[in-house]
């Protein structure tokens, strides 16, 4: 992080807003897929969109050399619009939009959720024969306990067969791949678990070597010893999850000339550690014995991890006179009990002190409503060190254009 920017950030711009560590960010990327293409070539890195969908970072990882992994039209319009082809957009999701038909005509990679998303495309496929259609299934996984995961298509069971089924009987539909998500099982262990099944699916529904098998997405991501501890666990490495799934794979493999794309679709594991999100204290109360200080940030700025650990903060002293606080609760400006940002926090704080929260990249702009208040700006690091607005602070006019107004009863 740098620190001097984001004072200098606050010295001349309004708060709260985001800021973006681009170096990071980017030091990030490499080091993940470098990891996994040391033990497996044929790897690539498909960035979440619905992770956190700012243009700017995922021209970034465009650039980089990685696909967009999306799961809305709307997500993929905005690949499109940065300039991806569709042979690099991975189109995902229970319920995809009508712009699926236009990807898939244009060669995109697309995964099957069910049986009847397979009866849209074989319909398509129906309407088009001179197109060769190449899908991939999606897998539903176990993830233990008592949850079970709506995803997918279960394997040995009839849907999944009719599925296939249902695709061999159009000459210009072929099942090339296969994909699956997990995104509450993190550790190395569910890894593993995870590419056995996958492998256990090449063995029952293929005859020859899949084009590509996507794993998802799910790992931890670096973070600060402050967050990590947290976890209750040794947060495994890059190159921990590199060697339980890719070794597994090229040895299943190795038999044969033709080696599958593998696939991973990180989202928090690559941006959540390079986004802060700075907030400014307006004031400090007592009440019943019970410390709060008023931010003009929300929790809604900060994504649901701030629900389930305490984020990495520091604070930016501007107050003269700030008191020592045992306990005090940071909330935020909405009118809701729940909007805790921080709790327990033991420091010396006063109105007029700003900060600046860690590891807020994923699912919190994208999951802001427009609730009370609009959104606020995004800065990231420009050239020779200066500052650029990435993303501007939403306006009354982005909030109630879309609505009607009448004029008269």
């Amino acid at each position: 992080m740098d620190n001097d920017m984001i004072v200098d950030l606050i010295e001349s711009c309004k708060t709260p807003f985001y800021y973006f560590d681009v170096e990071g960010f980017i030091e990030n990327y490499h080091d993940l897929n470098h990891t996994f293409q040391s033990i497996y070539k044929n790897y690539q890195l498909s960035y979440s969109y619905k992770t956190n969908y700012t243009p700017y970072i995922c021209e970034i990882v465009k650039q980089l050399g990685g696909y967009a992994e999306v799961v809305s039209d709307m997500e993929y319009l905005l690949a499109k619009k940065i300039g991806y082809e569709n042979c690099h957009i991975v189109y995902n999701g229970p319920a995809k939009g009508e712009l699926l038909e236009e990807h898939i005509l244009n060669g995109g990679i697309v995964n099957v959720d069910n049986y009847d998303e397979m009866i849209r495309i074989c319909k398509l496929a129906q309407k088009y024969p001179q197109i060769k259609i190449k899908l991939g299934l999606r897998i539903n996984m176990d993830v233990g306990g008592d949850f079970i995961s709506r995803f997918g298509f279960e394997l040995g069971k009839k849907e999944i067969s009719d599925a296939i089924r249902l695709a061999d009987n159009n000459e210009n539909v072929s099942i090339v791949g296969l994909h699956c998500h997990i995104s509450r099982a993190r550790g190395v262990e569910a890894w593993s678990a995870r590419t056995k099944t996958m492998l256990e699916a090449v063995k029952l529904y293929f005859d020859k070597v899949p084009e590509y098998i996507s794993l998802g997405s799910g790992m931890f991501g670096k973070m600060s010893e402050e967050l990590s501890s947290q976890f209750g666990v040794d947060v495994p490495s890059y190159r921990d999850y590199a060697e339980a799934v890719l070794q597994p794979i090229a040895e299943f493999f190795s038999e044969t000339e033709d080696k599958p794309m593998i696939l991973t679709e990180p989202g928090t594991t690559l941006v959540s550690r390079y986004v802060y999100f700075v907030t400014k204290i307006l004031n400090i109360k007592t009440i019943r014995g019970r410390n709060m200080a008023t931010t003009d940030g929300s929790f809604e700025n900060l994504g649901e991890i701030c629900g389930l650990k305490k984020l990495p903060l520091k604070i930016v002293r501007r107050s003269i006179n700030p008191k020592d606080y045992q306990s005090v609760d940071i909330m935020g400006y909405t009118c809701l009990e729940q909007d805790v940002m921080y709790k327990d926090l033991r420091c010396k704080l006063a109105p007029g002190d700003y900060l600046v929260f860690e590891n807020v990249g994923g699912y919190s702009i994208v999951s802001k409503p427009q609730f009370i208040k609009p959104n606020c700006a995004m800065y990231a690091t420009g050239f020779e060190g200066v500052p650029i607005q990435i993303m501007r602070e939403e306006t009354f006019e982005d909030v109630f254009s879309k609505f009607v107004f009448q004029q008269k009863l």
